[in-house]
């Protein structure tokens, strides 16, 4: 067990990795009624193409199935988990995103017993035949209703145009005909490559004894066997710098038009530093240009262009990386138009005038995250899996200039690069 406190922001994590790869990490939090606990797996939607780690075949599984297989895993044999969780006075969830899985809970009493249904049930597979032709029903009916949903098909638009080989452009929870040909021996295959302690990492927060609860996860897995695999090897495609449409266009039953759009950011080899700085130089820059104090937003705003649904951030990742703006407009062709000039003619000046301001925003939306329990966790586990401790964030916010925002208004809104999706109304 290894404790490290750091005095800034006087707050402890404590770390331990188990013998068989589980890796543990704890932030104490005295006197917090709350504790919170997440699982996750280092398994997301964008990993169906991998070397098994069984035997050495490359696997190249149906879109969705990380999805489904964490709606799979609350099915029990005999009880429902989620009853299991209500009944120890938790609150239980879980979420799959384009490249992880994360089982989760709440709770302000019993929280060890929680903690090992938490563990029990994730590492306890059980898929028949049966509960998986029900679960097809289930997502199918989900996908449907996210294909009603007029930002989220606006959006899979905007990646899969953004997009031609990486499967971010795909939807996390696939297409009908992907998830009905999903098997139970499918489920296993993703299930014994991606589930290995060695590829899940548990968070723990709260008021908590970390020696006894390391003690009682050190107890709980000794008792199991797990196989000596190495993590698989994923496969992804090369990803063409050029984008693979300009523009998207769809008509819904919609109330009011969606607009969205992107700037697709080519990846290079970068250090996890660097890529972490970088999205919060993008981000700074776009809350500076387009966040809800900037001279564009107000002009925008009172012209009836955008209003309160609009917004704008950047997504960085080691393979792939787009800035990413968006909204709802009754004026859609006024709102891209404006957008793409304010972005093209960035006010320098603006820039130096709010950097500053903006800096110490982030530095204390950075601070409130730790006590913001399911953020600090999902943040943390993001940063973790690049290899950065969390509390080296601080540094990382504080070392940036004004002439790296600056350098960046200048190259990342390339027109080139950039695609637009829009969903109009039928009428």
């Amino acid at each position: 067990m290894e404790s490290i406190y750091n005095k800034n922001m006087d707050e402890t994590l404590v770390k331990a990795k188990l013998d068989n790869g589980l890796n543990i990490y704890i932030f104490p939090k005295k006197d917090y009624v709350k504790q919170y606990a997440m699982l996750s797996v280092d398994f997301g939607s964008n990993d169906i193409d991998f070397i098994d780690v069984k035997n050495g075949r490359r696997r190249n599984m149906p879109l969705g199935i990380a999805h489904f297989l964490e709606h799979q895993l609350f099915e029990d044999k005999e009880e429902s988990i989620f009853d299991k969780f209500a009944d120890l006075g938790a609150s239980a969830n879980a979420y799959t995103n384009f490249d992880s899985t994360n089982y989760l809970f709440s709770s302000s009493s019993n929280f060890e017993d929680s903690l090992i249904n938490l563990i029990e049930f994730v590492q306890e597979p059980y898929f028949s035949d049966e509960n998986v032709k029900k679960e097809k029903g289930i997502i199918v009916q989900e996908i449907k209703m996210y294909q009603d949903n007029p930002y989220w098909k606006s959006y899979f638009n905007l990646l899969s145009a953004l997009y031609s080989e990486h499967p971010v452009k795909n939807d996390i929870a696939g297409t009908e005909e992907s998830v009905m040909s999903i098997t139970p021996e499918d489920l296993y295959i993703c299930y014994y490559n991606f589930y290995l302690p060695s590829n899940m990492d548990l968070i723990l927060i709260g008021d908590l004894d970390p020696q006894r609860i390391i003690n009682l996860i050190r107890g709980n897995q000794a008792r199991k066997h797990f196989p000596h695999f190495k993590n698989p090897v994923r496969i992804i495609k090369e990803e063409p710098e050029k984008v693979a449409k300009k523009l998207v266009k769809e008509k819904m039953n919609i109330s009011r038009p969606m607009v969205q759009i992107a700037f697709k950011d080519p990846v290079k080899n970068e250090e996890p530093t660097q890529i972490i700085k970088k999205e919060y130089i993008v981000n700074l820059l776009l809350d500076i240009v387009f966040g809800r104090s900037s001279k564009n937003y107000n002009q925008l705003y009172d012209q009836g262009i955008i209003d309160n649904s609009f917004s704008c951030t950047y997504h960085k990742k080691p393979d792939y990386a787009y800035v990413h703006l968006h909204g709802e407009s009754n004026k859609p062709d006024q709102m891209r138009r404006k957008i793409k000039e304010k972005l093209v003619d960035i006010d320098h000046d603006e820039i130096s005038e709010n950097f500053q301001r903006i800096k110490r925003k982030y530095q204390g939306s950075f601070i409130r995250l730790f006590n913001n329990f399911n953020h600090l966790a999902a943040e943390f586990i993001n940063y973790r899996r690049l290899g950065i401790d969390i509390f080296e964030l601080a540094a990382i916010i504080e070392n940036i200039d004004l002439e790296e925002l600056i350098a960046y208004s200048d190259k990342i809104f390339n027109k080139d690069l950039m695609v637009e999706s829009i969903i109009l109304n039928e009428d």
